[in-house]
């Protein structure tokens, strides 16, 4: 053997036929089926090696087969090629074989090495299985678990919906097909109600939380049973009904008030409804005008900053997380979707702009305005590294302020700034700029809020005053508000 290997060793005989290795007087392997031949794994180390085989007769018949294979060396065998896995494919490519003879392995073997090491960091999880004979269910007199009554129960579904699949089993398996089944009246009509909302700001059901006798009727039922049959038909493509909403004509409306209606709730849909972006938008929408945002997909979750002493102000003594430790370096700027949730406590941006806190089921958000928010949106930590994040980005993109000003809007409104708004916002600038130039250790003192690095190839002062109007607009109704 010039290398370690773990050959594979097939044999016939009967039932107690051994295998012995190098003289040694303990079995290495032994034959414990009846079937006609068994293949048994034998690991060897490099150098010469003496296989023995003591084999019986198997129904007087001493019908003799020993052979040795490697077990990947099967690249010449069509058939046992096509049915291993990607994984056992890349296994044989980078083991001892014709491969390595030819030097093509390396790749393979690099890849093989990598795959290992993945598979060898693997996080567990639990999973739910059915139970081979489920448990007996009876009601529950009054509640008590103690005390059921009647006749078992069968798994069964509401029939005033739809019938349950005939070729559905009777577990959560079948009951998720009986929920997505193309004739179900319910699930696809929630769902897409729950994204025009989320598009819209109100849903054709102007209460999800209850789509029975209890809520309110759709405003437009034809439209919300148009949207939820080509949903389903599509493939449950969430893409494709999301693109159709933004791209049809109620959407592209303005919100301006029409004095010909009578339609303070814009319940015939007239106009665009105008309301606050949700407090994640708001957010990933600061750091990516800043590209500040880090792309990063998937992993742990992020902790960005925070006052200090909340978590140990609601932790139980005993809490491995009533200390708060803050990230450091891109993990700050990851997207809110990736923000460490701690029930009790959860991020205060996030609880100021009305994200809920997860203790209960949430399918509609409230959305307040009060001057708390305005206070944080000007003054906390990232908010301002947001707004120096972006007054580089216009200083670095043009020269002209009146050029910068134009990316600022198209970035945080998808328009260019209207006249008034470019000559607000240059006044504001040249008032900042004057009041750094008196005072370049408060321009100092700006930038360097937080942990982004300044750009220091940028005037401090002109980069202050440009810190101040980005700032100001990010926090107003431009950046805040979907009109």
């Amino acid at each position: 053997m010039p290398t370690d290997q773990t050959l594979t060793l097939v044999f016939s005989g009967a039932i107690g036929s051994q295998v012995f290795l190098d003289g040694q007087t303990d079995a290495v392997a032994q034959k414990t089926t009846t079937d006609r031949v068994a293949s048994v794994p034998v690991s060897l180390t490099a150098g010469e090696h003496q296989l023995q085989i003591a084999m019986l007769g198997q129904d007087g018949l001493a019908e003799l087969q020993v052979r040795i294979e490697n077990p990947w060396d099967v690249l010449a065998k069509s058939q046992a090629w096509d049915q291993c896995t990607t994984r056992q494919r890349l296994r044989m490519l980078a083991a001892d074989g014709p491969l390595a003879k030819l030097g093509k392995a390396d790749d393979a073997t690099r890849l093989n090495a990598a795959m290992e090491e993945l598979e060898n960091n693997f996080t567990t999880s639990l999973v739910a299985k059915e139970l081979d004979k489920p448990r007996e269910t009876r009601i529950l007199e009054r509640g008590e678990y103690d005390l059921p009554i009647g006749d078992p129960l069968q798994p069964n579904v509401l029939k005033v919906l739809s019938p349950f699949p005939q070729d559905a089993p009777p577990n959560r398996l079948g009951l998720a097909k009986w929920l997505t089944a193309a004739d179900h009246p319910l699930v696809s009509r929630v769902l897409v109600n729950r994204i025009w909302q989320r598009t819209f700001g109100a849903g054709l059901v102007r209460t999800p939380e209850e789509f029975g006798l209890q809520g309110q009727q759709p405003t437009h039922p034809t439209l919300l049973d148009w949207i939820a049959v080509e949903f389903v038909e599509s493939g449950w493509d969430l893409k494709k009904m999301l693109r159709g909403m933004v791209t049809s004509r109620a959407f592209k409306q303005s919100s301006a008030w029409r004095d010909d209606l009578d339609d303070p709730e814009n319940l015939l849909l007239a106009r665009s409804n105008s309301y606050r972006l949700d407090a994640e938008v708001l957010r990933d929408l600061g750091l990516w005008a800043s590209e500040l945002l880090d792309s990063q997909r998937g992993g742990e979750g992020c902790k960005p900053y925070q006052p200090t002493g909340m978590w140990a102000a609601l932790a139980h003594p005993a809490s491995n997380t009533k200390n708060y430790q803050r990230d450091r370096g891109k993990r700050l700027y990851r997207r809110s979707l990736y923000v460490y949730w701690k029930r009790t406590s959860p991020h205060p941006m996030m609880t100021l702009f009305d994200a809920p806190d997860r203790e209960s089921s949430c399918v509609r958000r409230g959305r307040t305005n009060t001057p708390l928010q305005s206070l944080g949106l000007l003054n906390e930590t990232q908010r301002v590294e947001m707004g120096r994040g972006l007054a580089a980005r216009l200083m670095k993109s043009a020269s002209d302020s009146r050029a910068r000003i134009d990316l600022m809007f198209k970035l945080l409104a998808g328009r260019q700034a209207e006249p008034a708004e470019t000559d607000i916002c240059m006044n504001l600038v040249n008032q900042m700029q004057q009041r750094y130039a008196k005072a370049p250790e408060d321009a100092e003192q700006l930038l360097q809020v937080g942990d982004a690095p300044r750009d220091e190839s940028l005037t401090a002062a002109e980069h202050a005053a440009w810190t101040q109007l980005a700032m100001t607009i990010l926090a107003s109704d431009l950046a805040i508000l979907l009109y």
